[in-house]
């Protein structure tokens, strides 16, 4: 019989598979023999903690607890709790909302300053003990400090001191302007109206004196200067009513800081006039401007009894220069210059107006100056039809404020200041 190939195969297969078995079988039983051993083993005993010892702790022996603090940036009900009382005693303003933040800090550390505690604006036990206990002490209110300023304010300075300076000075009625922190012509007159009222000395810059009389508790309100009587008679100044040398104006204002740019050229920045003359020659260049009439300038104003010397002593000097006698010097300056005490200038009510880059007689501005000066107040001073009078040769810049209505009864009656007061 033949036998086939894959017969052969499966045959030869058969006897592979039966010699692995052989193989095998051993370890297999003995591992199943070692399994068996095991799970009939003895179980480890539990320990049954109903057969031991209670420990009882020593109390001296007690762990100490954490002291609860306090402080910035704590946020629970302890904080709330905290704030609540502080608030009944009037040391905390804000909201009871259980974080701890600079103003319940605040309110600790004032708390803490008014019972003798280490203030700072740390609750501990200490602090907390003594707020909550009946000792505990309503907030005692204290003064207000005064306010740290700056060495040295002036004219062109910006910042926070500028600004509550102006506050100050506002509250108490020397300053009308807007609170900007700028150290502008309005603030400089504020401070010079302050100066000028408390008696120190009037400069415009606000330093130690002017801010220990601005910021303390009796700093005076500003005393109004009543509006003048308009039948009250004009002063006279001149050579036989000379004023003395501590005869001068109480109200001055700079001219720069008040007339504006667009109105008139002032020609030095410490030119000073009364402050009634000032507004009326304010008022009336902004008409002449309104008109067509616009190149003014302001070449003088109020000057000091001792500046009035300055000039009269130099003019004196240029004649004794040119071969004059001291007699024919001093005569011949007293022709355009007044000596010290009698000139007009001393008042704060006289201004030489001019226009700039030119001779003023004859231009529009002193034709203009000439017809309209009347109808605010001023006067021409010394007129080329009064110099016997007046002892003044002419000056057509040279205005003098009497104010209404004498002003106009002057020009009417085609009077000057001595005939107009009699003084003849």
């Amino acid at each position: 019989m033949k036998i086939r190939p894959v017969t052969l195969v499966l045959c030869l297969l058969l006897v592979a598979g039966a010699i692995a078995i052989a193989l095998i079988a051993p370890d297999t039983m003995a591992a199943k023999q070692r399994l068996a051993v095991e799970l009939s083993a003895t179980p480890t005993p539990t320990a049954d903690v109903r057969s031991m010892l209670q420990v009882t702790p020593d109390p001296n022996n007690t762990p100490t607890p954490t002291p609860l603090l306090l402080k910035l940036g704590a946020k629970n009900d302890e904080v709330r709790r905290l704030q609540q009382r502080l608030q009944e005693l009037g040391y905390y303003h804000g909201e009871v909302d259980g974080q701890f933040g600079p103003g319940t800090r605040d309110a600790v550390v004032l708390f803490q300053a008014q019972h003798g505690l280490d203030a700072d604006g740390i609750a501990g036990d200490t602090t907390r003990t003594r707020l909550y206990s009946s000792s505990a002490q309503p907030c005692q209110p204290t003064a207000t400090p005064t306010p740290t300023a700056a060495a040295l304010l002036k004219k062109g300075d910006r910042g926070e001191d500028v600004r509550r300076m102006q506050e100050a000075l506002k509250a108490l009625g020397y300053y009308n302007g807007a609170i900007d922190g700028d150290f502008g012509g309005g603030t400089e007159e504020a401070v010079r109206l302050f100066q000028r009222q408390n008696g120190l000395d009037v400069d415009g810059i606000a330093a130690k004196m002017t801010f220990s009389a601005l910021y303390s508790e009796n700093a005076r309100q500003i005393t109004l200067t009543p509006t003048p009587d308009p039948d009250s008679l004009p002063i006279l100044v001149s050579r036989a009513h000379p004023i003395g040398e501590n005869d001068w104006p109480r109200d001055l204002v700079k001219l720069a800081n008040v007339v504006p740019s667009t109105v008139a050229k002032i020609k030095g920045s410490d030119i000073q006039g009364d402050r009634t003359a000032v507004n009326a020659l304010v008022e009336m260049l902004a008409a002449a401007n309104a008109q067509g009439v616009t190149n003014w300038q302001i070449s003088a104003g109020y000057r000091s009894y001792q500046y009035q010397q300055q000039l009269f002593d130099r003019q004196v000097q240029e004649y004794r220069n040119q071969g004059f006698s001291q007699a024919n010097a001093v005569s011949a300056t007293r022709q355009t210059v007044a000596d010290p005490g009698t000139s007009e200038h001393h008042t704060g009510l006289a201004f030489d107006v001019t226009s700039p880059g030119s001779v003023f007689k004859g231009t529009p501005e002193q034709v203009w100056l000439h017809r309209h000066c009347w109808e605010y107040g001023f006067i021409i001073r010394y007129q080329e039809d009064k110099e016997a009078i007046t002892g003044y040769l002419a000056e057509c810049w040279h205005i003098r404020y009497v104010g209404l209505p004498h002003s106009l009864d002057m020009r009417d009656r085609n009077l000057c200041l001595e005939e107009y007061l009699g003084d003849v």
